[in-house]
C-alpha cells in the first residue's frame, strides 16, 4: 500500500523532488558563467578600457581641449581607480558605460582574491548551517562524477578526500562543493561534515575496507529519528564481498534511523552495457547468440554472470545454450571460478575458454572467431580489458578482422573522452569506426540513478509500485482519481519512500512466518508461493504498518480521502475495511517472493535449502 512517509526530504534515493532542481536551461547558464568568470571579468574590462579611450577622446574634443594619444590612456587607466576625481560636467554614453563596467569588473576581480584567500573559512560558514546535504567520501573519478550530478541537480554537496593535493578538489569547490581533507573514516571529520543532519553519504574511497568504515561510523553518529533516515551507500569493489554483503543488505532494514545499501561499478555496468547493446534480438530465435567475452577481469565476469542470467529469463525452454566464450590468459581458472560461485552458469550457457593473451600474434590473427567453414561465429564481441589502451588496441584489431562482416564490437572504457572519443568522431558522413563502439563504464554507473537503482531496497520499491500499478490500472484507476497511477520515474519523492519503507518491512513479515531468502544463482527456479492463512495475516501486518505510517504523518480519518488535508478513510481496523481495500495489500504480500526474484534472492522455509 502506497503512501507519504512522515518525514520528507530524506529520501533513499539522497535525491530532492524534480520541482525542487534547478531547470536545466538556467543551471547550464549559471555553470557556464562560473566556469568563465575570470575570462569575462577580463573581457568587461577590455570593453571598459576601450569605451573609456574613445569616451576620454570625444569629451575633451567636445570641451575644445583636444587630447593626445598617451592623454586618453592616462585618463582611461584613471577610471581604475575609485577615489579619483570624476570628470566636470556631463559625459558622453561611451565615457558612462566605460566607469560602470570598469567599477563592476574591479570589484568583481577584487571579490574573487578575497574568497581565494578566504575559501576555506567561507566553505566551514556554509558548513555550520548545512543540512539534507550529500555527502561524499573519496575524490577519484567515481567521486567527482557522482558530485557533479547532484550539483547538476541542485543539490548541496560536502567531499571529504584524504589528499591534500588533489587536483580535482578545485574543480568541486568552483562547482560550489564544500570539501573537507582528512581521514573519511574518522568520527570527528564525519560529524564536521555535519553527518546527523545530511541526507545520504555515499562511500567511493579507494578500498572496501574504508568503505565499511565509514559505513560504520556514520551509523553511530546519526542521531536515532532526528530528521529522518539517514541512507548511506558504500562502494564495493569485490564481487564476492559486494554479493556477501548484499545478501544482509535488506535484513538489516531501518536501524537507529540508518538505511545501509551497498553497489559495485562492474556489476551495474554489466547490466547497463547488455541494455544499451544485447547479445539477443526481442524474439526467439532459431540459433543461439555467440557471444566473445575478451578480458575477463571485475567487469568481464560480470558481464559473464549477467549474460547468462538474462539468457536464463527469457525463458527459453528448448534446450537451447548461450554460446560464451571467454577469452583472457587465465580464462580456464576463471571459468572454474564462476561456475563454483554460479552452480546454474552451465546450465544456461556453454561457456567456452580461450587462454590467450592479447598480445600474442594468435590474437591478431583473429582465427579463433572463425569456425571450420571459415564463417565468422561471433554474434557480439565485448572487450572488457581494463587497461584502456590495450582494450582500444585489441578492439581495433577484431574491428579490422570483422569489420566487413559488421559484427559489433563494444570496448569498456571509463570516460567518454580521450581514445574514447576517437572512435566517436564523424568520418565522411559515417558516426564513429561502424562496428566499434565506447561503453563509459564510470559515466554510465557514477550517476545518482545508477548507484541507488540498484541497491536491493530501490530494485525492491520498484517491483513494489510496478505490481501496484498493474493492479490499478486492472481497477480502473486513472493518475487523475489516483496520484500513485503513474510510472515511477513521475512518482513523487514521498510516495518513493513509501515504496522504500514498505520494502524494508519485508523482511519482518518473512521471520514472522518462519521464511528465510538468500541469493540464488538459480534463475529459473520458481518463486515460492504463500499459503492463502499467511497471506492474509502478512496483509494485515503491512495495513498496521500503512496505519502507523500516515498517523506519525499527521493524517486522520475520514470520509473521503484528501490529499492535501490528510484525510482518509482507510485508516480504521483491518475487519472493517472493504474487500477491495483489503486485496491492495494482499496482492502485494503475494508477490513478495516474485520481487526478491527481482533482486536474486530466493525465497525459502527455515530449516530447508534454498534450492528444495
Amino acid at each position: 500500500m502506497e503512501t507519504d512517509k512522515g518525514k520528507p526530504g530524506k529520501g533513499w534515493t539522497g535525491l530532492k523532488p524534480a520541482a525542487r532542481a534547478k531547470p536545466p536551461l538556467i543551471e547550464k547558464i549559471t555553470q557556464w558563467i562560473v566556469d568563465y568568470r575570470l575570462p569575462l571579468a577580463a573581457l568587461m574590462l577590455a570593453i571598459a578600457m576601450l569605451l573609456g579611450y574613445f569616451g576620454n577622446a570625444k569629451y575633451f574634443e567636445a570641451a575644445g581641449q583636444p587630447t593626445s594619444f598617451w592623454d586618453n590612456i592616462f585618463y582611461t587607466l584613471r577610471m581604475l581607480n575609485p577615489a579619483s576625481t570624476p570628470l566636470p560636467g556631463t559625459v558622453n554614453a561611451e565615457l558612462q558605460i566605460a566607469r560602470i563596467l570598469a567599477a563592476a569588473a574591479g570589484l568583481y576581480i577584487a571579490a574573487e582574491a578575497l574568497l581565494s584567500i578566504f575559501r576555506d573559512q567561507v566553505q566551514l560558514l556554509r558548513l555550520r548551517t548545512m543540512k539534507d546535504h550529500i555527502i561524499i567520501c573519496g575524490l577519484g573519478q567515481k567521486g567527482l562524477l557522482i558530485a557533479d550530478r547532484y550539483r547538476t541537480g541542485g543539490e548541496r554537496v560536502v567531499i571529504i578526500d584524504s589528499n591534500e593535493e588533489n587536483p580535482l578538489a578545485g574543480h568541486c569547490k568552483d562547482r560550489g562543493a564544500v570539501v573537507l581533507t582528512g581521514n573519511a573514516a574518522d568520527p570527528q571529520l564525519l560529524r564536521k561534515a555535519r553527518v546527523h543532519k545530511a541526507k545520504s553519504v555515499i562511500s567511493v574511497c579507494g578500498n572496501d575496507s574504508t568503505n565499511a568504515e565509514v559505513a560504520l561510523y556514520a551509523r553511530e553518529l546519526v542521531s536515532d529519528g532526528e530528521g529522518g533516515t539517514l541512507s548511506c551507500l558504500a562502494h564495493i569493489v569485490d564481487l564476492q564481498l559486494w554479493s556477501f554483503l548484499r545478501e544482509r543488505e535488506i535484513r538489516m532494514g531501518i536501524i537507529d534511523a540508518f538505511r545501509l545499501g551497498f553497489f559495485n561499478i562492474y556489476e551495474g555496468g554489466a547490466r547497463e552495457l547488455l541494455y544499451e547493446y544485447p547479445y539477443d534480438g526481442a524474439g526467439k530465435m532459431e540459433t543461439a547468440p555467440h557471444v566473445f567475452m575478451v578480458g575477463i577481469g571485475r567487469m568481464g565476469e560480470s558481464l559473464v554472470v549477467n549474460a547468462a542470467r538474462r539468457w536464463s529469463n527469457r525463458g527459453f525452454s528448448d534446450g537451447k545454450r548461450l554460446s560464451i566464450t571467454m577469452v583472457d590468459p587465465q580464462a580456464g581458472n576463471k571459468k572454474q571460478s564462476l561456475c563454483l560461485r554460479y552452480p546454474q552458469l552451465e546450465k544456461a550457457c556453454e561457456l567456452l575458454t580461450l587462454d590467450m593473451d592479447i598480445a600474442s600474434p594468435e590474437f591478431e590473427r583473429g582465427d579463433f572467431l572463425f569456425g571450420k567453414d571459415r564463417q565468422c561465429e561471433a554474434s557480439i564481441i565485448y572487450v572488457c580489458t581494463g587497461n584502456e589502451s590495450l582494450a582500444l588496441n585489441a578492439a581495433l584489431k577484431l574491428s579490422r578482422r570483422t569489420g566487413a562482416l559488421k559484427v559489433p564490437i563494444v570496448v569498456r572504457m571509463n570516460l567518454d573522452t580521450g581514445l574514447a572519443a576517437l572512435l566517436s568522431i564523424n568520418v565522411e558522413g559515417q558516426a564513429g569506426m561502424g562496428n566499434l563502439h565506447v561503453f563509459p563504464l564510470l559515466e554510465k554507473t557514477c550517476t545518482p540513478e545508477a548507484i541507488w537503482g540498484g541497491s536491493t531496497y530501490e530494485i525492491l520499491a520498484r517491483a513494489i509500485h510496478d505490481d501496484y500499478l498493474r493492479n490499478a490500472v486492472r481497477r480502473g484507476e486513472t493518475p487523475e482519481t489516483n496520484r500513485s497511477v503513474v510510472p515511477w520515474d513521475d512518482l513523487s519523492a514521498n510516495l518513493k519512500e513509501s515504496n522504500r519503507n514498505q520494502a524494508e518491512n519485508i523482511a519482518l513479515k518473512l521471520n514472522r512466518f518462519g521464511y528465510e531468502f538468500a541469493m540464488t544463482a538459480d534463475w529459473d527456479h520458481p518463486p515460492l508461493k504463500f499459503p492463502e492463512d499467511e497471506v492474509e495475516e502478512m496483509a494485515k501486518m503491512e495495513h498496521t504498518r500503512f496505519v502507523d505510517e500516515r498517523i506519525r504523518k499527521g493524517w486522520r480519518l475520514g470520509d473521503v480521502k484528501d490529499d492535501i488535508r490528510k484525510i482518509s478513510p482507510t485508516l480504521i481496523p483491518w475487519e472493517e475495511l472493504s474487500q477491495e481495500e483489503k486485496d491492495k495489500d494482499r496482492d502485494p504480500v503475494r508477490s513478495i517472493p516474485e520481487f526478491l526474484a527481482r533482486a536474486g534472492y530466493q525465497v525459502y522455509r527455515k530449516g530447508q535449502s534454498p534450492d528444495a
